[in-house]
């Protein structure tokens, strides 16, 4: 009896989600921009659960909360960079193909691999259905819809269940964790079986990867990102110190495109002249302090997380994997 109670409970609650006017004015628009039929969203919609769970996960990411020695401490450390260049030995055939075809180096890719699943270790521990119905209606959220709308053709083209597989707290999916439109529209179905499987094809998530940074604009053999000498006025501050200072342009922004000689107007102190517009990179670091300067392939790969943070990471884990595989 109490089983039978519980499972009247529960199949209220996903019937009461069907309900709601918000849910069916976007059962509306899906069915409106895409193939998609009523019935079919329905049948997804009806299992999905708003997480808590993701909710507080949102509001605490290390990308706006840790400092950049934390946030480095996290992924540029000797186990990731170890596996990392194991991750390129066992896959150095594959790697090596798809950087011949999309002009994107393998560590960079390796690296973004390592940082977002610890090269396939960790696909994430939620569900997509659950955490981009949650960012799609709490609050309301166009883009969110857009992807939940993006989650469930994904879900009908390749015969996913979007309630069992595993994703990010965000909903991202598969080997190099995509969102639902980026998968389907990056995606490369790299083994030429008919479909884009990131979570069985290293072809594909590796491939994947790699397009989608040469889609966003990355330059073959051009810097992503150079460290130049800090210079006296400024080498010895700490993240308090660097926080406080003042520039006519925001330091550790990827959005900021300045020259060189607008940053040594400020008083740093570098020899090397660049024609690309810079992203100016100050931070404390394993007790220094250090400056780097992001260049265009530096922002391109913020595309794929909008933070310096991520970028700087990416960069450095990519070094050291480099570094490591040639040993």
């Amino acid at each position: 009896m109490r089983i039978l109670i519980i499972f009247l409970i529960i199949s209220l609650a996903h019937a009461d989600i069907l309900d709601r006017e918000d849910v069916q004015d976007f059962i509306n628009i899906a069915v409106d921009s895409s193939e998609l039929t009523k019935e079919e969203i329905e049948k997804y919609l009806i299992k999905a659960v708003a997480s808590e769970k993701a909710i507080t996960a949102r509001q605490n990411q290390p990308e706006v909360k840790a400092t950049w020695s934390r946030y480095r401490n996290r992924y540029v450390t000797f186990s990731r960079i170890n596996n990392g260049a194991r991750f390129v030995k066992e896959n150095y055939e594959i790697l090596e193909s798809v950087e011949k075809d999309f002009g994107v180096s393998k560590f960079y890719v390796a690296s973004i691999i390592g940082c977002e699943t610890n090269y396939g270790s960790f696909l994430g521990t939620y569900n997509p259905l659950d955490t981009i119905f949650t960012r799609a209606f709490e609050p309301k959220n166009s883009f969110w819809q857009k992807e939940l709308i993006q989650l469930l053709i994904l879900s009908k083209k390749y015969n996913f269940d979007p309630k069992a597989i595993k994703s990010s707290w965000s909903g991202a999916l598969g080997l190099g964790q995509f969102i639902p439109s980026s998968y389907n529209y990056y995606g490369v179905d790299y083994d030429n079986d008919g479909m884009v499987d990131m979570y069985n094809s290293k072809k594909d998530g590796i491939a994947s990867v790699a397009n989608y940074l040469k889609e966003n604009g990355w330059k073959t053999g051009s810097n992503a990102v150079i460290e130049v000498n800090v210079g006296k006025k400024y080498e010895k501050l700490q993240d308090d110190d660097i926080t406080e200072l003042t520039f006519p342009f925001n330091l550790n922004n990827f959005r900021t495109k300045i020259t060189v000689a607008e940053l040594l107007e400020e008083g740093f102190e570098f020899d090397d002249k660049f024609n690309e517009k810079i992203s100016p990179l100050l931070v404390y670091e394993q007790g220094k302090t250090k400056l780097y300067l992001g260049f265009d392939n530096f922002r391109v790969i913020t595309k794929y997380n909008r933070s310096s943070k991520y970028a700087l990471a990416v960069h450095q884990l990519a070094l050291e994997i480099s570094k490591k595989f040639d040993d």
